[in-house]
């Protein structure tokens, strides 16, 4: 009898209920990020040991841009991935099945983190100046190219004149100085960096709203309903990490440049992190792209939260 009742005894232990998620094989996901501070809450996630207290494996890949991304989670190589609001919301209209499953990073304009720039002895003070100018940004296409051209249009000048070129934010001082570009989209850390370098012009992102959501972490629909619970702990480790982060950046920065290898600036602003997915901080984005023409048609933000 004693010797059935030691064979029974992992049995019985395992019909036991309330198991922790901690004591079963963690489920694995396949994530990948831009590397940016946007998207950095799964570097954070992983150093931290949320992911493993989700009940998670996630191998993290860090991707070039956000088509790579994007072709990797269409086809089933990656589970999740990041993207900004607006890559998705096209990628919608392209018949891409990709929904936000948890938010990333957000702007708040009493921290502005991307802002324009020009020469200290740029004649450039407003947006009326910028007509038939040159302006480098991070990207064409995109939230800062358009957020620029409100910035110009809402201070009397003329987006449309405007020629925009694609430069690498580590590279946007010097065409400043050489004349190469009349005025840069520069984002942090390189932008606390080049203080006495450059002379703030605007806050571009402002001209969006005060505060929006930048970016966020999305998946295919079909996926979604297959795997709720892995989607529903990948959302809670994300919503933790956002806590932490929003709470200790000095923190989070040094993890980001473990990742990233870009030197952290203690005298940068840091981006915050929502910690729920919003439709009105969604909007802005939206109502942005449809007036600059990278919507072809009007998109509710409520189409792209899971």
């Amino acid at each position: 009898m004693r010797l059935l009742a030691l064979l029974l005894l992992p049995v019985l232990l395992a019909a036991l209920p309330g198991r922790p998620v901690s004591a079963q094989a963690p489920a694995a996901l396949h994530v990948a990020t831009g590397g940016k501070e946007s998207d950095a809450q799964v570097y954070y996630a992983q150093e931290l040991g949320y992911f493993t207290k989700a009940g998670l494996a996630v191998d993290i890949q860090t991707m070039a841009n956000g088509a790579a991304i994007a072709s990797a989670v269409a086809s089933g190589a990656l589970q999740i991935g990041s993207s900004n609001i607006l890559a998705i919301a096209t990628a919608r209209q392209r018949g891409l099945p990709f929904v936000f499953i948890a938010p990333a990073g957000q702007y708040r304009d009493t921290a502005p983190t991307t802002e324009l720039v020009v020469a200290p002895n740029s004649l450039v003070r407003a947006g009326k100046d910028l007509n038939g100018k040159t302006i480098g940004t991070i990207s064409l296409r995109a939230l800062d190219q358009f957020s620029v051209m409100a910035w110009i249009d809402q201070n009397g000048g003329d987006s449309s004149t405007v020629k925009f070129a694609e430069i690498p934010t580590s590279e946007m001082t010097i065409a400043l100085e050489r004349g190469t570009i009349d005025a840069a989209q520069m984002a942090e850390p390189f932008l606390s960096a080049s203080r006495g370098k450059v002379r703030l012009l605007g806050k571009t992102y402002g001209a969006v709203a005060k505060q929006f959501l930048i970016a966020g972490w999305f998946a295919r629909s079909d996926w979604i309903a297959q795997k709720p619970d892995l989607v529903k702990r990948f959302n809670a480790a994300i919503a933790q990490t956002a806590q932490w982060a929003n709470a200790n950046p000095g923190k989070a920065a040094a993890i980001l440049e473990k990742y990233s290898k870009i030197p952290a600036n203690p005298d940068a602003n840091h981006l915050s992190y929502a910690r729920t997915l919003d439709a009105a901080a969604i909007a802005p984005v939206l109502e942005l792209g449809t007036k600059y023409k990278a919507l072809t048609q009007s998109l509710a933000a409520s189409e792209l939260i899971r």
